[in-house]
């Protein structure tokens, strides 16, 4: 997580982003439902706490995608649990949702970057001046009229907690070097072996978008607390990790050998 004074406004720009869904009678219908009013481009809303601080929730609708079950339940949820977090707030507070689909042949990913702020009891005590902001990543992907998950990319019988450190190994290495904030290079905690999928770091590669020419995942999913590692000493930092620290983009090239021939692979 990261403490700034003010809040954060973010652009989703990326190679393959696809354009979104036209707006049409669906969106702002939805957003009714969730109790929000339609703006045009967000469905908005404001929640009073008990001790009269204002959360702001600001939320973008990917059109007729709102008719699919499973975002459908996804964004219910989303707005409900902002809503109800919101009631315990003691300073102003926001939540703000976009959205990137990206799409390679029949195979369409449709990206949630969540960004939150406020500070509940004594954490505003802690950081009087500081709203604690944090980012969450939520992905879904959908081919043949059904729900995918990262193994039905890869070819039968092929482990991706095992292949993708593996043959993406320089690629996941070149994203833990860029991450924020700036640092020496192979330093932790930004070492591969904090950021397998067994690890906190990595989110357990809950969140990954496939593009047309690579795989993307976001690591941490969610904001973590802390990593506690096994050789801790008690004069070593304990980092806390905001969702989608480290972004690694894996080339669906390098991946090929266990793939699918629909995602990439030979």
């Amino acid at each position: 997580m990261r403490h700034l004074a003010g809040v954060v406004a973010a652009s989703l720009v990326a190679a393959g982003l696809v354009a979104a869904p036209a707006v049409n009678a669906s969106a702002p219908s939805f957003c009714s439902e969730l109790g929000g009013q339609w703006d045009g481009q967000f469905c908005t809303t404001s929640v009073v706490s008990e001790r009269k601080a204002t959360r702001d929730i600001k939320m973008a609708l990917p059109g007729d995608l709102v008719e699919n079950p499973v975002i459908r339940e996804y964004l219910t949820n989303l707005m409900n649990n902002w809503r109800t977090a919101a009631v315990k707030m003691v300073q102003n507070s926001f939540g703000e949702q976009h959205f990137q689909i990206f799409q390679r042949g029949e195979a369409m990913t449709v990206v949630f970057h969540e960004m939150y702020s406020g500070t509940v009891g004594t954490d505003a005590l802690a950081h009087p001046n500081a709203p604690i902001v944090s980012d969450a990543y939520r992905t879904f992907t959908f081919a043949g009229g059904r729900q995918l998950q990262l193994a039905d990319l890869f070819k039968p019988g092929v482990d991706p907690f095992v292949e993708i450190p593996r043959l993406g190994a320089p690629f996941i290495v070149a994203a833990l070097d860029a991450a924020p904030p700036p640092h020496q290079p192979g330093t932790y905690p930004f070492t591969p072996d904090r950021w397998t999928p067994d690890k906190v770091y990595s989110g357990a590669y809950k969140a990954w978008a496939l593009t047309p020419d690579e795989l993307l995942i976001y690591m941490p999913d969610y904001p973590v607390g802390r990593d506690r590692p096994t050789n801790f000493s008690p004069g070593l930092m304990q980092w806390s990790m905001d969702g989608g620290t480290v972004q690694a983009r894996i080339p669906l090239t390098a991946l090929a050998p266990v793939l699918r021939p629909e995602y990439g692979g030979s």
